[in-house]
């Protein structure tokens, strides 16, 4: 039975997977030592060969280097679950994760990697204000730990980013760099990246997003225009942007449709007038002329407003039919009252006479009282609903704001990203069935709740991955002035009403639990979701004592970390075995022992602390009789706690049965 090591505690090691990548590609420019790069350069050809001059085009930043190093050093953490935390623990294929979004994204690369279809997040803007994650590279998971009391540390604490620290978007692009990094390889072929920002860092998030995905794959800038206000010196800023990256142009073509916005007034407009004026098309097209007027230039109702006719078939524009070619199809047609032939466009018709003829008798062409007048083609509304994805968006910031205070009972966010939008950008980017959406600065999990609405609407079951640091709303309050003060007190008591830890991470989750109370009556819809907390890893590091080497050998005797339960054994073998966080996970007892069953039988863990030898038998035929019923279309693996046999026979006896009766993988944490 072969031992997991403690170099299985690790999260994917990008550094070796790169290598293994480049042998693949150029097995002669790599050596028993490594890479050999000039050899590499040379099969590059000297055209594709990177100035190494230090004056080069690019964006460039004091610790550039360092957060790239960071990004690529393995995670030595795990991700424990927190079943009473979530909602519909085992039905639910959601996530929330509470913890450091660097670990989290490292430990997340196995399981996940290619396979999310969208990243939205919302990162600090680096306005001098908000909090700024301070990555270590040798101890950033140790220096999360420090933070959120998980291991005893003196003043540990992470910083707002003060303008007067010298460093404003060097620390912010170090910060970004290495998580979006990371980001990239979680991403499916097709995958889309959209991130909020404001003016402060939009001009270096666009380069930066450029060095990560290509300047090749920069989609374009959504221009959200959120407020009205006029309180700031030069030009007062009244949006933000949404920028948008996708992994490849190649995969993803952009073929973004969007549905026109107003579209319910709009009709709901043109049956009022019917009921009025009944067939009468001429006072139709007056009162509605009339009522488009009321709406600024502003107000997206106002880009239809050449749908301004109705009949029978529905809400019309009566667009020109000058053909595309002059002289290219000249024919009479004539009129249905005068019988004669109608004014032609002077470049001829728009459609051929068989084509236009059918027009005309499907009712699609609008005459005039007499042949005198040019004839018109009738294009619908409910034909032209969708267009391309608009750049700009006119929606209140204070609505979405509204809704949060609302279904919480009291304002306890600042400013929350609005769930309706980004369920419309959700739709426009064509996402459906079972597409993972991911949020890495998740919030009070704005895109969590959107993905909800997205299913509840389309019908699909996307799923999401939100992850949030559990900042502390205490030491926020602390710190904050006027509304925001208030803001972080309402948090605060909500929190502690409900018996909950005082930080952000909980108000996402309570939030994700309010929106599954108020949906829990819908069938088919999934609304709840698991709960998981960043922690080290279950099983030891080996870090000698140099000054008691007898000391540290026997304190490892036992590697598993103690106080772990079976289902965090078992939650960090799903993470370093490249399996699905959100796999269906079923338990039997065996011979007065836990087995639990991954994925219908891809993978088998009995995690018992004790094994007795007399129990042996029967628990590996418990295996192979589940194995047998579940017939897994692949290779499955078995494990059990190493500590847990009473001795190697038991052991070995226990690996012998298994593999005899097909089971090869067996192996002991």
């Amino acid at each position: 039975m072969q031992k997991i090591t403690p170099e299985d505690g690790q999260s994917a090691n990008i550094i070796n997977e790169n290598i293994a990548q480049i042998k693949a590609l150029f097995p002669d420019a790599c050596t028993e030592n490594g890479v050999d790069f000039d050899t590499l350069r040379q099969l590059l050809g000297d055209a594709q060969v990177l100035d190494q001059s230090e004056e080069k085009y690019g964006l460039n930043w004091h610790g550039k280097k360092r957060a790239l190093q960071i990004a690529l050093t393995p995670s030595l953490g795990t991700l424990l679950p927190c079943q009473a935390e979530g909602v519909e623990w085992s039905n639910s294929k959601n996530i929330f994760i509470e913890g450091d979004n660097l670990e989290v994204l490292k430990l997340l690369q196995k399981s996940y990697a290619g396979k999310i279809k969208l990243i939205y997040i919302d990162p600090p803007y680096n306005t001098g204000k908000e909090f700024v994650y301070p990555d270590n590279y040798h101890d950033d998971l140790d220096t999360y730990l420090k933070y959120t009391g998980q291991k005893d540390a003196s003043g540990m604490a992470f910083s707002t980013n003060k303008e007067t620290s010298g460093r404003k978007h060097t620390n912010w692009l170090n910060m970004m760099y290495s998580r979006l990094r990371l980001a990239r390889d979680l991403l499916a072929k097709d995958g889309i990246v959209a991130i909020s920002i404001d003016e402060n860092e939009h001009a270096n998030l666009v380069k930066l997003g450029e060095l990560v995905f290509g300047s090749e794959n920069f989609a374009g800038d959504i221009i959200w225009k959120n407020s009205s206000k006029n309180d700031q010196d030069y030009v007062s800023m009244q949006h933000e942007y949404i920028v948008i990256f996708v992994k490849s142009k190649n995969e993803n073509k952009g073929e973004w449709l969007e549905k026109k916005e107003g579209l319910d007034q709009i009709y709901k407009a043109f049956d009022g007038f019917k009921a009025r004026f009944g067939g009468d098309e001429d006072k139709i097209h007056e009162a509605a002329l009339e009522w488009y007027r009321q709406f600024p230039d502003s107000n997206p109702i106002k880009d239809s407003k050449h749908y301004s006719w109705m009949d029978e078939r529905g809400v019309y524009f009566a667009s020109d039919l000058s053909g595309p070619n002059d002289g290219q199809y000249v024919f009479d047609l004539p009129h249905p009252a005068t019988k004669k032939a109608c004014k032609m466009p002077a470049s001829g018709w728009r459609y051929p006479e068989e084509t236009l003829l059918q027009r005309v008798k499907e009712g699609r062409v609008q005459f005039g009282p007499d042949h005198t007048t040019v004839p018109k083609n009738k294009t619908y509304l409910k034909d032209t609903e969708f267009q391309s994805l608009t750049s700009v968006k006119i929606k209140d910031g204070r609505a979405a704001s509204k809704r949060l205070e609302t279904l919480f009972g009291s304002k306890v966010f600042n400013n929350p990203k609005d769930e309706y939008l980004l369920k419309d950008f959700m739709k426009a980017f064509d996402l459906k069935d079972d597409d993972i959406i991911l949020d890495f600065f998740a919030g009070s999990c704005s895109s969590a709740h959107a993905v909800i609405e997205l299913n509840r609407e389309i019908g699909s079951n996307c799923r999401y991955i939100a992850v949030q640091l559990p900042e502390d709303l205490n030491a926020m309050e602390a710190s904050a002035t006027g509304s925001a003060k208030k803001i972080a007190k309402n948090a605060i008591a909500y929190l502690k009403k409900k018996g909950r830890p005082q930080n952000i991470a909980e108000i996402g989750k309570e939030r994700l639990r309010l929106i599954a109370e108020r949906y829990a009556d819908e069938d088919g819809l999934d609304a709840g979701f698991r709960a998981f907390r960043l922690a080290t890893s279950n099983i030891k590091a080996w870090s000698p004592d140099r000054a008691d080497l007898e000391g540290t050998l026997l304190a490892h005797a036992e590697h598993l970390e103690e106080g772990r339960s079976q289902d965090d054994l078992l939650h960090e073998l799903l993470l370093k075995r490249g399996i699905d966080l959100a796999v269906n996970i079923e338990v039997k007892k065996v011979a007065g022992k836990t087995i639990h069953s991954v994925g219908f039988g891809v993978l088998f863990a009995c995690l018992d602390q004790n094994i007795a030898a007399a129990e042996v038998e029967a628990i590996a035929q418990g295996v192979l009789n589940w194995h047998k019923e579940l017939e897994p279309e692949t290779d499955t693996h078995v494990f059990f706690r190493d500590s847990a046999f009473a001795d190697d026979i038991a052991k070995t006896n226990m690996a012998a049965i298994l593999e005899q009766n097909g089971i090869s993988h067996v192996r002991s944490l």
